[in-house]
């Protein structure tokens, strides 16, 4: 009994091995292959037969690839010619199928195509896996000599051969030897075709899986520190790992680098997305290159694949999508998620009309909003603020496309037009006899380019602006402590442009650094200005920042001022400036100048 079970066992594993070896040349839902046809058709011709035929046995069935003469396809595999030749491994004739008792009841002897003599030749992979056979029949018994088994089994040879080659050619990774991405494409691209033959037996939904193991900086790690060697090593044997997992389940493509995508075999697709995730504990477990035993964090997204072909083409962008939400928020898995994945196609699509949106009159703009010096209650300068006005999707808030800009390089283009534009109005305002101080925002980014500041004085001389009118905001933070950094601001205050810490109290707040950068202003974030009104600990904060910028001699705005209470308590504070709804929203150019004017005059009444 013991000895039957292993060796169950051991056929069962067999056949796990020669499925995934039939898999992994991704021919079964493909279309006809010339190369094939020709072999069929000089089958057809040299033996003088009825029909010839190139057949695949999978699981449960039995795929025609190429023929010549009437279909010949069995109702099921253990019903086909062929499944008898795959299981032997060797030449298969049937002289008369009707004195053979496996065949004589068989609905392909008694009916269409009337198979009385058949010969088959197993198609042999390079590993020895009998995947399917090269077969010949006839409607009359006969008899096939050596000399024709020997040709069928040459003509097989050759079948097979022309199967690996179509593989290879532009499918395989050259590192792993596994099918790439342009094989997972075509694969994708044969599913959505379903051929008519094959209506009754429709394509299930699928599942598709991207797993980066290991992650993009791990990657880069090992590389740098190991060597390229030790990383193409574990690049290898993480494929491997993954094939083996996988085996008779899934097919696996070594997609880049150290990514990986796994397609499921046509089942419910849900039990596949949870097999993934049972293999987590085998994932995690080290993974040897050149005898070095390494650990590696993976992340993987998954995507369940109708069986349509749009779904079916468009499931590679949905699993990277899924595997940028499992890599953001550090979690082994994530399934696709439709609402994420149309924020990232919205956050696409922003980005790459931005350049048009930087070159057209009705695109970027820019607000002002009024800054009141509290000493005197006049209005001496306000704030340039970016706003964005789409040709299509309406108004975009400045939350959610500069963070989109600072990542990218777009941050130059888009600062330069700022800049110039705000200039551009100040000296408009001036000649309109206006003459009032503008603040800039730059980004963090921003001071990684060596020319910012002859950018932004090229930008004053031909806006014939003087810098002292100037001041640049920025958030402070711990790029500052950079010593280029430093050393950029202290060149941007040698122009004679002020500098303004952003956002201050909320930010990185570090005092020994804040001695070292050249501002000579601080702004206190709105978002402990605007619940002075309520909040005794924000009151107690506030007063404790605007302590210290006197100290370190700051002269000091708050910003999100939207009550009077809150006016007259940063007034008694001793701050310097304020802005915020209270006193007036971000204003259009001409709105701009009307209030400041009309607060002027009724000062003067």
């Amino acid at each position: 009994m013991a000895d039957a079970a292993v060796r169950a066992d051991g056929a069962a594993e067999e056949e796990l091995q020669r499925l995934a070896a039939l898999h992994s040349l991704h021919l079964l839902d493909t279309g006809a292959s010339e190369d094939l046809d020709n072999i069929t058709r000089l089958c057809a011709g040299l033996f003088g037969v009825t029909g010839a035929y190139v057949s695949l046995i999978d699981a449960d069935r039995q795929w025609v690839k190429s023929q010549s003469g009437p279909d010949m396809c069995a109702p099921s595999r253990e019903q086909s010619f062929c499944h008898y030749t795959v299981a032997q491994r060797a030449v298969m004739v049937v002289e008369d199928a009707l004195a053979d008792q496996r065949f004589a009841a068989s609905p392909m002897v008694a009916g269409p195509p009337h198979i009385r003599f058949y010969a088959g030749a197993p198609l042999l992979t390079p590993d020895g896996h009998a995947i399917g056979a090269l077969c010949v029949t006839a409607t009359e018994a006969r008899s096939f000599s050596p000399a024709q088994r020997k040709q069928l089994q040459q003509l097989a040879a050759l079948a097979m051969s022309q199967m690996l080659l179509r593989r290879a050619v532009g499918r395989v990774d050259p590192l792993t030897g596994m099918p790439n991405k342009y094989q997972l494409q075509e694969d994708l691209e044969s599913l959505s075709r379903v051929r008519a033959e094959d209506d009754a037996q429709p394509s299930g939904p699928r599942t598709l899986a991207y797993i980066d193991m290991p992650d993009a900086n791990t990657a880069f790690e090992i590389a740098s520190v190991l060597g390229i060697g030790v990383y193409d090593d574990l690049v290898r044997n993480v494929g491997a790992r993954l094939q083996q997992l996988a085996l008779g389940r899934a097919d696996v493509y070594h997609v880049t680098d150290a990514r990986f995508a796994l397609l499921s075999h046509a089942a419910p697709a849900g039990d596949f997305a949870q097999e993934l995730r049972a293999m987590t504990a085998a994932l995690e477990q080290p993974v040897h290159s050149m005898t070095l035993p390494l650990n590696l964090p993976s992340y993987g997204g998954i995507v369940r694949v109708e069986p349509q072909r749009e779904a079916l083409l468009d499931a590679p962008r949905k699993a990277v999508a899924a595997l940028h939400e499992a890599f953001t928020h550090q979690r082994r898995w994530a399934d696709y998620d439709a609402e994420a994945d149309v924020r990232h196609q919205r956050s696409f699509r922003l980005l790459n009309d931005i350049p048009d949106a930087i070159q057209s009159d009705s695109g970027f703009r820019l607000a002002y909003q009024p800054k009141l010096d509290l000493k005197t209650d006049a209005y001496h300068g306000a704030e340039a603020l970016l706003r964005w006005q789409h040709h299509e999707l309406g108004a975009i808030s400045p939350a959610e496309f500069i963070p989109l800009v600072e990542r990218t390089a777009l941050i130059r283009p888009v600062s330069d037009w700022v800049i110039t534009a705000a200039l551009k109005q100040m000296a408009a305002w001036r000649r309109d006899g206006m003459h009032l101080k503008l603040a800039i925002n730059l980004s963090a980014p921003n001071f990684e380019e060596a020319d910012i500041v002859k950018r932004l004085a090229q930008a004053c001389r031909e806006a014939d602006i003087d810098p002292a009118m100037v001041e640049i905001e920025c958030t402070e933070g711990l790029w500052m402590q950079s010593p280029a950094v430093l050393k950029m601001l202290h060149e941007i205050r040698a122009l004679g442009m002020g500098l303004a810490l952003d956002d201050f109290g909320t930010g990185y707040s570090n005092f020994a650094y804040l001695q070292q950068v050249p501002a000579s202003v601080v702004k206190i974030d709105q978002s402990l200005i605007r619940n002075l009104d309520t909040s005794p600990r924000d009151r107690r904060i506030v007063q404790s920042l605007i302590a210290l910028a006197k100290e370190l001699e700051y002269r000091i705005v708050a910003e999100g001022v939207e009550t009077a209470q809150t006016l007259q308590l940063i007034r008694d504070w001793g701050v310097d400036e304020a802005q915020g709804y209270y006193l007036a929203r971000p204003l259009a150019p001409a709105a701009f100048a009307t209030h400041v004017r009309g607060a002027a005059a009724s000062m003067l009444q």
